[in-house]
Order: structure tokens, then C-alpha cells, then sequence
């Protein structure tokens, strides 16, 4: 059996690196860029498939209709950053950095 020996420098280790994160950053786009059927986005999310049929049903939630409903997972990503509620301590933190700037 031949062997086959590689000399791994520096720069051949950043190069292989940086295609990896390359590779992992458009796999993470295509992964966001798909489209969930109820039952998925209630696997993603955690609710029940009646309680995200009234979510749609009030246009709580955004989806798509072909035929049956389908939701993209980066849409669904946004709406649930979106509903976020701060915290006291980032209130807090805000509030000092409003009365440092109004002083300065």
C-alpha cells in the first residue's frame, strides 16, 4: 500500500479553514432558505399544529399558500427575533447610555 504524505503549512491550514467556513456559511443560508410544512415548523417552534393554524388565521405568523401552507425558515426565524422583550437590565443599560449622551 502507498502511502501519500502532505506538508501542511500555515498558509494551506488558513486556506482549508477558510473554506470550510465557507462551505458551513452557504450550507446555513440554504438550511434557512427552506420551506417548512406544518408539521416541521411545529417541531422548530414548539406549538401545536391547531395553534399555528390560528396564528395564520389571524396573519400572526408569516407563511405561504400553494395549495397547503408552507413557511420559510428564515421568515419564521425573523418573526421570532422580532418578538423579543427586553430586559430590565437592557433597559437599564439603555436608559444610562440616553443620560450619558444627553450630558456629553
Amino acid at each position: 500500500m502507498q502511502k501519500v504524505v502532505y506538508e501542511v503549512t500555515k498558509e494551506n491550514a488558513f486556506l482549508i479553514a477558510k473554506m470550510l467556513l465557507k462551505e458551513a456559511r452557504q450550507e446555513e443560508v440554504l438550511q434557512e432558505e427552506q420551506y417548512l410544512t406544518i408539521e416541521e415548523l411545529g417541531k422548530l417552534i414548539g406549538y401545536k399544529k391547531t395553534s399555528i393554524y390560528g396564528l395564520v388565521q389571524k396573519n400572526k405568523i408569516p407563511y405561504h399558500k400553494k395549495g397547503k401552507l408552507f413557511f420559510l425558515k428564515s421568515e419564521i426565524l425573523e418573526w421570532l427575533k422580532a418578538g423579543k422583550k427586553i430586559s430590565s437590565r437592557e433597559i437599564e443599560k439603555k436608559a444610562n447610555e440616553y443620560l450619558l449622551n444627553q450630558i456629553l
